[in-house]
């Protein structure tokens, strides 16, 4: 992740598990929407080697597009939301555990946690750059 990058975690202590968040100001970091895709794309895709399955859905709201992705199988990531304003903003939330496996006994909550994940996007908003403390972070 790059140093210049806003990030946090989200932390659901009744379901001990947690949102990682990182957000972009594409134009301070001299990149695009399409290449900042292509870097998470890979991260998720290395999920794959102990992933059974990723599924890749576009998805789309009045501020932005972006990609939903599930994984299934021996993961400890198995909802990945990437989403940009296709100008100058983009954020990626990924839903995971601790630990990985389990996935059986986890599957009430990898649910709900993929649920909760996918109704954020059409709530996004981009706030300014200039408009914040930080000059990457929004």
């Amino acid at each position: 992740m790059p140093k210049d990058s806003c990030w946090f975690d989200l932390y659901f202590p009744d379901l001990d598990a947690y949102w990682h968040i990182t957000a972009h100001d594409l134009a301070q970091l001299h990149t695009t929407p399409a290449k900042a895709l292509e870097i998470y794309r890979k991260l998720i895709y290395k999920h794959a080697i102990r992933a059974t399955d990723i599924s890749e859905k576009p998805v789309r709201s009045q501020t932005g597009k972006g990609f939903f992705y599930e994984l299934y199988g021996d993961v400890p990531t198995h909802a990945l939301l990437f989403f940009t304003d296709s100008t100058r903003y983009a954020v990626m939330i990924a839903s995971y555990f601790k630990v990985a496996g389990a996935e059986d006994s986890l599957a009430p909550i990898i649910d709900r946690m993929r649920y909760e994940l996918h109704k954020i996007y059409p709530t996004i908003t981009w706030k300014p750059v200039s408009l914040t403390r930080t000059r990457t972070c929004f």
